[in-house]
Parts: C-alpha cells; structure tokens; sequence
C-alpha cells in the first residue's frame, strides 16, 4: 500500500480529533489536540486541490482582467493588460500563491474602480469571482 499524504493527514486528524484529544482533560490541552487535528484536515483537503484552485483563480482573473482592460485607460488600464496575457509557468504552490496574491491586489484596484466608475457589470462579476473562489476553498468537515 502508497499512502497518499492526503489519506495519512485524513487518518492523523480522526485519531487526534476521536481518540487523543477527548483522552486529555478538558482545558489547553485538549482544545490544542483539537484545534491541531483540524488543522490537519484542513491541509488534507488542500494538498489534493492547491494547485488546481491556485492556477484556475489566476487564469479567472486575468481573463477578467483582460476584458476590463479594454473599457479602462490610464494607469489601472496598462496594469490590467499587462497581466493579462500571462500564464504559470511554474506551478509550485508557493509561486501560484505569490501570483494569487498580486492578481488579487489588482482585483482589489479594479474592484475600486469599479464601485467609483458605477460599472455595476463590472462590481458583480469581481463578485462573482470571489463567491466562485471562497466556494472552491471551503473546507468540508465530517460527520462525527
């Protein structure tokens, strides 16, 4: 058998979270063990779908931007366009999250702009964005 580390962090968070943490007394401790066996389910649902949220984002947002680029002029206009056009290239999750996190500054500008122009289009598809995103990355915690 080749665990998968998603199985192994699966399995590392039912055997503190039902079996370690209750064990302990009630307190500091037993909140720790809870709080660290969340955490690992956390993680486990994350090392499957990273990357793949991380990149589809990216991708979502240029596109977003590349559209937008094309109704803004100045300063906002040439920092869509110019992010527009890129892709991933390196698809470690530490290099799509720094690029997560820059699109998303952008996003923050545009979202600005948006409100300020009165683009009303333009306000409820960044929302639907972010809906679309948070969706993606909620966790699902299990039936106890």
């Amino acid at each position: 058998m080749k665990p998968s580390p998603e199985l192994v962090l699966n399995q590392a968070f039912a055997k503190i979270a039902m079996e370690m943490g209750p064990a302990l007394p009630p307190g500091y401790g037993q909140g720790s063990a809870t709080t660290t066996a969340v955490l690992l389910l956390m993680v486990g649902q994350e090392f499957d779908r990273a990357a793949d949220i991380r990149a589809r984002e990216n991708r979502v947002m240029r596109a977003l931007f590349g559209d937008a680029a094309k109704n803004i002029t100045g300063e906002l206009g040439a920092k869509l366009s110019a992010v527009a056009g890129n892709r991933d290239e390196d698809l470690t999750i530490a290099a799509l999250d720094r690029a997560n996190a820059e699109l998303k500054r952008l996003l923050i500008d545009l979202q600005i702009h948006a409100e300020q122009a009165g683009d009303r289009p333009l306000e409820l598809r960044v929302l639907r964005f972010l809906s679309e995103a948070a969706t993606a990355r909620q966790v699902h915690l299990p039936a106890m």
